[in-house]
């Protein structure tokens, strides 16, 4: 079966919106074991848009088609498919009614052009979207199936999830002679690939079914495992070996599987244990609280923090000595193990964080130049994990895997309990 994309906009061509939907709808095809013959892209122009679908659909099975559906003057989606497919458009009654209730339910009046969100191809299959007004609709152009669907993100999603991979999944099962796939993405944080990639790469030979991957959402990097059967059972079963091979080769590495955040994974864990954390955070900004509070009920495992940007910040807030900033200096193994003892001292938990560092693009000394980040956890019984790591880039990067790496010595000494 061959499978392309096309995504219009001209934001995506400008460079003012990037290309979120793509990469995303590739994630949910690897446990399918497929992937885009070709991805698409395409200004909002009426012509360009016509002949990019013609294009598409004379050399593909199945065609998702996203963005232009919005009810505006640029967005001509529904108007060049009906267009090809030699139809008109026709209002889809219960389209609108969705649109008249949904604008109703927010207290928000109708403008006229809202009704054009309803209007699809003579013909089409037409499904409704859960998190907003323009439907899903399916059309055929000659041996094509496309699939038109909102480009926004959120709708997009939805839609992927509700109509299009269900229908990919009954049409993969339905051809003779498949294949059955079974798939798993392991999970690592500031484990480099190549390092990944050489634990992993000696286990190959003893799995010949299952294909191995790596990629990178950094500071995380992903094993991808593919694995491949007469059955699904025996696609489940060679999966499971090569997980339980590479699992042993990772180790402590591992901290999720497929859809697992970070933060999450660790929120979880922390709760499962009935242990609390506060965060004394100098050159991460916040950034480490952010990420944990952004999983829902944090605030049960997270019960304080600060920002302690200057030395008087520290001395106040997680009560780090004086003479300590005099002596060591605000960038140091010991300003960050006094962080991470004032601020479980001062929020009365079992885990305290501190890190310090010189994110940049300024600071630093020779000793330890822009980019080194101390960290520490200080937890129950007088236990202490602490690393002085440097980080290469901007500072934003900095800050990232000063996040990153902060969380992991965490998740480490609530593992290690």
């Amino acid at each position: 079966m061959r499978l392309e994309l096309l995504c219009t906009g001209d934001e995506l061509l400008d460079g003012s919106v990037p290309d979120t939907n793509s990469p995303w709808f590739m994630e949910q095809l690897a446990p399918l074991g497929m992937r885009p013959a070709a991805v698409t892209l395409v200004g909002d122009r009426l012509e360009e848009i016509a002949r990019a679908l013609r294009e598409a659909a004379s050399r593909s099975d199945v065609l998702l088609v996203s963005g232009g559906l919005g009810p505006t003057l640029d967005d001509l989606t529904a108007e060049v498919a009906a267009q090809v497919a030699g139809v008109p458009l026709e209002e889809h009654g219960p389209t609108w009614s969705s649109i008249q209730k949904r604008f109703a339910e927010r207290g928000v009046a109708l403008s006229p052009n809202n009704r054009k969100q309803a209007l699809v191809p003579r013909g089409a299959d037409v499904h409704p979207n859960p998190a907003g007004t323009a439907p899903c609709f399916v059309l055929g152009l000659g041996r094509c199936t496309c699939f038109f669907v909102a480009g926004v993100p959120r709708e997009y999603r939805a839609l992927v999830e509700g109509v299009v991979l269900p229908a990919l999944r009954a049409r993969l099962g339905a051809e003779p002679g498949r294949l059955f796939r079974a798939a798993r993405v392991l999970k690592t944080v500031l484990l480099p690939e190549s390092h990944l990639d050489a634990r992993v790469r000696p286990l190959v030979p003893a799995h010949p079914h299952v294909r191995f991957g790596t990629r990178t959402r950094a500071p995380e990097n992903h094993l991808k495992l593919l694995a491949e059967g007469d059955t699904q059972h025996e696609a489940d079963g060679r999966l499971a070996a090569a997980e339980r091979d590479c699992r042993a080769a990772l180790g402590e590495w591992v901290f999720g599987v497929d859809g697992d955040r970070y933060e999450e994974v660790l929120v979880r864990e922390l709760s499962r244990r009935g242990r609390t954390a506060a965060v004394a955070e100098s050159c991460t900004g916040g950034r480490i609280a952010a990420q944990l509070t952004s999983v829902p009920g944090a605030s049960e495992v997270l019960l304080g923090g600060a920002v302690v940007y200057t030395e008087a910040a520290k001395q106040r807030w997680a009560h780090v000595p004086a003479g300590l900033l005099a002596s060591a200096g605000a960038v140091s193994a010991e300003v960050a193990r006094a962080l991470a003892s004032g601020i479980r001292a001062e929020c009365g938990t079992d885990y305290g964080v501190g890190v310090t560092g010189y994110a940049g693009p300024g600071g630093g000394t020779e000793a330890n130049p822009v980019g080194t980040v101390f960290v520490c956890v200080a937890g129950p019984a007088g236990q202490v994990l602490e690393q002085r790591v440097s980080f290469p880039g901007d500072r934003e990067r900095v800050q990232r895997f000063a996040t990153a790496q902060a969380l992991e010595l965490l998740r480490r000494a609530v593992a290690a309990g």
